[in-house]
């Protein structure tokens, strides 16, 4: 499984939407239920999923999906 789609997995589950709604470029901007409180749910589930700890500061700018899959590479875990 491939990073991006297992975070469409993980990203979908926690917005509750479909997973093919996530696409490789989209941003919270695109995703109408990725509001303020969907991108908590997110980094939480991320945090589960990968076991990580975020610091909140990081969750300002993992506003993308892109930016998503850097932060997890970057922590080799992706």
């Amino acid at each position: 499984m491939s990073a991006f789609t297992q975070l469409q997995d993980i990203m979908a589950a926690a917005l509750e939407i479909q997973a093919d709604t996530i696409r490789e470029n989209s941003t919270m901007e695109d995703i109408e239920e990725w509001d303020s409180l969907g991108h908590v749910h997110i980094m939480v589930a991320l945090e589960q999923a990968f076991d990580l700890y975020m610091d909140v500061e990081d969750f300002a700018e993992l506003d993308s999906v892109p930016a998503i899959l850097q932060y997890l590479a970057s922590e080799n875990v992706a």
